[in-house]
């Protein structure tokens, strides 16, 4: 089995290759995920000063967004309607929806990350970090990642968390 994912990535840096080595040190040193190989899509990277900039951003924010809504929604046909109800989950499956929920809220990359912004360590984008964006463009860059996992065996892909239900 072959597993392939990409992300892409808020950076800062006075040019591209800074910003690139940004996200390939974060990917290296981080402890969430780990790929056998990673690739920059150079032809998919940009910088705040493209005029394709902002409707990335916004078309990230979003699919966070519905990660978020299908893991809930998971969640819901799972069996977990309230909070309360999350909250006596044991280990299992659903804790580990619940988790992976609570992670995309509260900045830790996964493997589920569809945007991440490194500049806060979040999935998301300030209203102070737009205007800082917007002030300095020169300075910001989108960065797309591809991760693959090259020999994936069952219990490595489990690793990574999926949408698909694991016995």
């Amino acid at each position: 089995m072959k597993l392939e994912t990409s992300h892409e990535f808020l950076a800062m840096g006075p040019d591209f290759n800074t910003a690139q080595k940004a996200v390939l040190r974060f990917l290296d040193k981080t402890q969430l995920v780990r790929y056998d190989a990673v690739r920059v899509e150079t032809h998919a990277c940009l910088s705040a000063t493209d005029a394709g900039f902002w409707p990335r951003i916004e078309q990230g924010l979003e699919d966070n967004h519905k990660v978020l809504r299908q893991l809930a929604s998971e969640l819901k046909e799972s069996g977990v309607f309230s909070l309360d109800e999350a909250l006596m989950l044991h280990q299992g499956f659903q804790s580990k929806l619940f988790h992976t929920i609570a992670h995309m809220l509260d900045g830790f990359f996964g493997i589920d990350s569809c945007f991440y912004n490194l500049a806060t360590d979040s999935h998301w984008l300030t209203a102070d970090l737009k205007k800082e964006i917007e002030a300095a463009p020169e300075d910001f860059w989108l960065i797309r990642v591809s991760g693959f996992l090259k020999t994936a065996t069952r219990e490595k892909a489990i690793l990574l968390r999926t949408f698909e239900k694991n016995p």
